[in-house]
């Protein structure tokens, strides 16, 4: 593109040798300033056109850039949440391999799970802490409670007793509470997360692996039980 300038330049210096005499009724002197502006006003269009094709393909640049950080922000999304779903199917394949054999499954052992279901239902809804309680919903009397040492699962018995025993998962204040869809010998169990990320209980299929988790340590807790009276 420079060239072009550089022929214009050349060309304006030399009009005095190019043009001898006039033309019409223009003198020699005003044919030399008419064909001097016309190469100035050549030299600016081609100017603004250069311009306007740097400034398109700038914004094209800054595009591309655009589309391309968002491309490797959905990749590390992607990966995120690939992470995340490995995650959760290895927390679930822990606790199932657990339930599977029952030849081992005492006292301590019955801790350990009910652990990991508390602790994969805070890792899955990325909460404070979580609880996990069996409740006599004949008698409203809580049968047993577990939780993690340093969670203070400061939800009202009273509270729980009052839920309506056809639904299964609420909002309390900071509370998702997620209970077992079915019902051992008038027990059921309640999932309490505290303190969880709203966006997680979005998590398509979040909730219900929360509440398969509830069905689970209901699973447990009858099991031990029988296992107790027998």
């Amino acid at each position: 593109m420079y060239w072009i300038y550089f022929v214009i330049f050349i060309v304006a210096v030399l009009v005095p040798d190019i043009v001898h005499r006039g033309a019409y009724s223009f003198s020699e002197n005003n044919v030399e300033e008419i064909f001097i502006f016309l190469l100035g006003i050549t030299g600016f269009i081609l100017f603004v056109i250069k311009e306007r094709q740097a400034s398109v393909q700038k914004e094209e640049r800054e595009k591309g850039l655009r589309q391309l950080e968002r491309a490797s922000k959905d990749l590390i999304e992607s990966y995120s949440y690939i992470g995340e779903v490995n995650r959760k199917m290895d927390i679930l394949l822990q606790i199932s391999l657990g339930l599977m054999d029952r030849s081992v499954l005492d006292k301590r052992k019955e801790k350990e799970i009910y652990n990991a279901i508390i602790n994969a239902a805070s890792f899955i809804m990325k909460a404070e802490c979580a609880c996990l309680k069996f409740i006599n919903i004949k008698s409203d009397r809580i049968e047993k409670e577990s939780k993690a040492n340093e969670c203070r699962c400061n939800f009202k018995n009273s509270e729980l007793f009052e839920l309506d025993e056809e639904i299964h998962a609420f909002k309390r204040k900071d509370f998702l509470i997620i209970t077992s869809r079915e019902t051992i010998k008038g027990i059921k169990s309640y999932l309490l997360v505290k303190g969880y990320d709203e966006k997680e209980e979005r998590v398509p299929n979040n909730t219900g692996i929360i509440k398969a988790l509830a069905s689970q340590a209901l699973f447990i807790y009858a099991y031990m039980n029988n296992k107790k009276e027998g």
